[in-house]
């Protein structure tokens, strides 16, 4: 049975511990700086679809008008907005589904090191 260590050893290793984690910060930050570049433009992207949607919602009528103001100047044009409108959504949704089934995949890997969400 291993002798237990002593209070100085103890301080020593907690020293080399925080300088060791210290060190893993500055070395994740530093290779984080090209990945950030890519989130900013992901979160900026989101923020503008996020208010689209917003307008969309508050102003109902407004888009129901010009849907319709486009349907009777160019139909052919309208329907092929749409069946892009409806590939984007339907994409979106199998992305989001399968980015759940890969974050329930990680949780369970972890054993449930993460709260649920």
């Amino acid at each position: 049975m291993p002798r237990p260590k002593s209070l100085a050893e103890l301080e020593r290793e907690r020293g080399r511990l925080t300088e060791r984690i210290a060190a893993q910060r500055a070395t994740l930050a530093s290779q984080f700086v090209p990945v950030a570049h890519l989130l900013q433009f992901g979160d900026r992207v989101a923020q503008t679809a996020q208010r689209v949607r917003q307008f969309v919602l508050r102003h109902p009528v407004a888009m129901a008008s010009a849907g319709a103001v486009l349907l009777l100047r160019r139909p052919r044009k309208l329907g092929r907005w749409v069946r892009r409108s409806l590939l984007l959504w339907r994409s979106w949704r199998t992305v989001r589904q399968l980015a759940r089934t890969v974050q329930r995949q990680l949780d369970k890997a972890a054993g449930g090191a993460y709260p649920p969400r």
